[in-house]
């Protein structure tokens, strides 16, 4: 049965091609080898870049000042494709970014087919390189799901707030991320095709049982004409987090799942924006 799902969940697409020198490698504890990329914002002088800086480069950037969004994609998508939105979000947001494409997708298609475990592991990859090659604060990442993206992010947002800095330690002090951003999420993968009431056995992604344990300040994202996930995921999500950790969702009359139309574009990061200077600035 899992593997059925799995079959039907994940729909890679033809990968799409960037250039080879902006490609940062990541190895997975689970063996296979993933494909990101980094977007550096600046903004000094009055002068303002955003660009895709190559491995070499990225340390010397200051990686660890400012904001750092870990995006995590949709399915149907990899990093060719959603590279122009990414860096549309680096610039309006005024954020860093790192995004990366998950085991059988995009430059990694051959690494093995895409799973849930594959997923979480791969995020993991992604946020250690932030953490433990760049050194960016864990209050200084925001980590940003969309669709099938809000699973490994949810994963993600909760191993950070319940991992000790210092297992030793008799205080357990946890580093969660800075915030969680959740684009058109599900309650799990059953439940977008019939509300099951639970998690049964065999569903994949249960967002709805992680959001009361997440630690960091979260917003939603959801289109009310979405027709892939339905809307009320989002309302019942947001009753899941936690009350200290809740932001007000976005919820955006007329969006479908696909695409942030450009009328919708100017209130989307205008709320966004928003909510990092309230929550993580």
């Amino acid at each position: 049965m899992g593997d059925a799902v799995s079959t039907l969940l994940f729909q890679p697409p033809p990968p799409s091609k960037l250039k080879e020198h902006k490609i940062v490698w990541l190895k997975t504890r689970r063996g296979t080898k993933i494909p990101g990329f980094y977007i550096s914002y600046r903004r000094q002088g009055g002068v303002e870049t955003c660009r895709s800086l190559a491995a070499s480069d990225i340390r010397d950037s200051g990686p660890s000042e400012g904001v750092t969004i870990l995006y995590s994609h949709a399915n149907a998508e990899d990093l060719g494709s959603i590279y122009p939105w990414c860096k549309f979000l680096s610039k309006m947001l005024q954020v860093n970014l790192f995004a990366y494409d998950y085991t059988g997708y995009g430059m990694a298609y051959d690494s093995g087919p895409p799973s849930e475990e594959h997923c979480y592991a791969d995020i993991e990859a992604a946020y250690d390189f932030l953490r433990n090659s760049l050194n960016v604060p864990s209050r200084n990442i925001v980590l940003y799901g969309r669709s099938l993206g809000s699973g490994p992010s949810c994963y993600l947002a909760v191993k950070s707030a319940q991992t000790p800095v210092n297992p030793e330690s008799s205080k357990e002090r946890t580093e969660p991320v800075g915030g969680l951003i959740l684009h058109a999420p599900f309650m799990s993968v059953f439940r977008v095709v019939v509300e099951t009431g639970c998690t049964l056995p065999g569903d994949k992604f249960p967002n709805i049982d992680l959001l009361p344990m997440v630690g960091s300040p979260t917003i939603l994202v959801h289109g009310t004409n979405d027709q892939i996930v339905p809307f009320n995921h989002s309302e019942r999500l947001f009753e899941a987090i936690g009350e200290k950790f809740r932001a007000r969702p976005i919820y955006i009359e007329g969006m479908s799942h696909n695409n942030v139309h450009s009328q919708v574009r100017p209130l989307f990061c205008d709320r966004l924006a928003e909510y990092l200077e309230e929550h993580v600035w």
